[in-house]
């Protein structure tokens, strides 16, 4: 895939002509500023452009983006990048991701297996639940909302399978379903089959679900799983007032049924956002993907380039892109509810599971770093030199 080819990487540096306005206006004497003082750095226009939007100065947020535009590049450092995901639209951003597209299911594949954060959230929540039903049952009925490739489940099958336990999977079909559930499904039995487990693998919405197992006689242990936002999910859009409908009927079956409930969030920014001004969302949303990028390549050859453009143009540019970034700071504010407020009790993650997840991140020899905090030491985080990236919860 010869991208850049097809494709102006120049670096201007500085804003130029297109930018001329009238002598009077405010834009034009904010950015002379910018010049006499010698912030035309991308950082420093970032921050401009965070102050615009703060002061409700669109006109001039409009006229610094189109200067960063001129600095933000797809191969360039990792500040670039996240601003050329930010800013960028059009055909630009169509090609790359168009070409990227000819080769995904080879791309997920590589993202999945190269990057610790899908197999991470995948991971600690699989030993939360498998602990779980080790106390109490081996007959499991797993209800994933949202399911997407279940590349989640092949390794609980095989314990399982060891186990001699019995096993339903249950996909939660959402509005935004984009995957297709027959796929999975297959894929999902074939790799039962190889366990000499048998499954079931059902797709239900959440209302179905909730009628069904109030009226059933079966004694299954329920664990209800939710991923969400994590970045090999990057082209799904879930509403989290879905999400969190979700938690709530979870919530309500498990008054009456024994279970668990794990919870991973690719978006851990947003706890710290509720309620805030654009500026501090802004803040964190820059950081936590300039994080996530920086790990990418950290993570990755140099002489792989484009073949990690074309991941990030297909499970990261989605999750940055500010096509419609206001709307949804505006909507994260208002639908955001922290799942601990629900009034569930935190189910302690073990150490021996913390101490395999360093060992799968590979912790004594990169920035990575995983810590264990919250309710009874329920939350597993991982981070990138200090910055969270994906959280995983369990509770009861």
């Amino acid at each position: 895939m010869d991208i850049s080819s097809d494709i102006s990487l120049e670096n201007k540096g500085v804003c130029g002509s297109p930018f001329v306005t009238s002598v009077d206006s405010p834009v034009t004497i904010l950015l002379e500023d910018l010049e006499v003082e010698g912030q035309t750095g991308l950082c420093n226009l970032l921050k401009a452009y965070e102050e615009a939007m703060e002061m409700g100065n669109e006109e001039l947020a409009k006229v610094i983006m189109r200067c960063i535009n001129e600095k933000a590049s797809p191969l360039g450092g990792t500040m670039e990048r996240v601003a050329f995901y930010w800013f960028q639209s059009g055909n630009q951003v169509d090609y790359i991701k168009q070409e990227s597209m000819k080769n995904f299911q080879q791309a997920f594949k590589t993202f999945y297996a190269c990057f610790p954060y899908g197999r991470f959230a995948h991971f600690a929540a699989n030993s939360a639940i498998l602990e779980a039903i080790m106390s109490d049952s081996r007959k499991v009925h797993i209800l994933d909302f949202d399911i997407g490739e279940g590349v989640q489940w092949p390794s609980m099958l095989e314990a399982i399978g060891k186990l001699k336990g019995e096993m339903k999977l249950t996909s939660i079909r959402t509005n935004t379903q984009s995957y297709s559930f027959e796929e999975t499904k297959n894929r999902l039995l074939d790799y039962a089959n190889g366990c000499g487990l048998k499954l079931e693998v059902l797709n239900i919405s959440i209302e179905e679900l909730v009628w069904k197992i109030e009226r059933s006689c079966e004694h299954e242990f329920l664990a209800f799983n939710c991923m969400v936002g994590l970045p090999h999910m990057g082209r799904q859009e879930i509403a989290r007032g879905e999400v969190m409908q979700f938690v709530r009927d979870a919530k309500k079956l498990l008054l009456t049924n024994k279970g668990i409930i794990t919870f991973g969030d690719g978006e851990d920014f947003l706890r710290t956002n509720v309620c805030r001004r654009f500026g501090s969302f802004f803040d964190d949303y820059i950081t936590h993907y300039h994080a996530l990028c920086e790990s990418m390549e950290r993570s990755f050859p140099e002489t792989l380039t484009e073949a990690r453009l074309a991941m990030e143009s297909l499970f990261v540019g989605p999750n940055v892109s500010s096509l419609c970034w206001y709307q949804n700071w505006k909507n994260k504010r208002r639908e955001y509810v922290f799942i601990e407020d629900i009034g569930l009790m935190g189910w302690r993650l073990s150490r021996e599971s913390l101490m395999e997840a360093k060992d799968m991140v590979k912790e004594r020899e990169s920035s990575y770093n995983i810590r264990v905090e919250g309710q009874n030491n329920n939350e597993m985080v991982l981070e990138w030199k200090g910055t969270p990236l994906v959280r995983v919860s369990a509770w009861r």
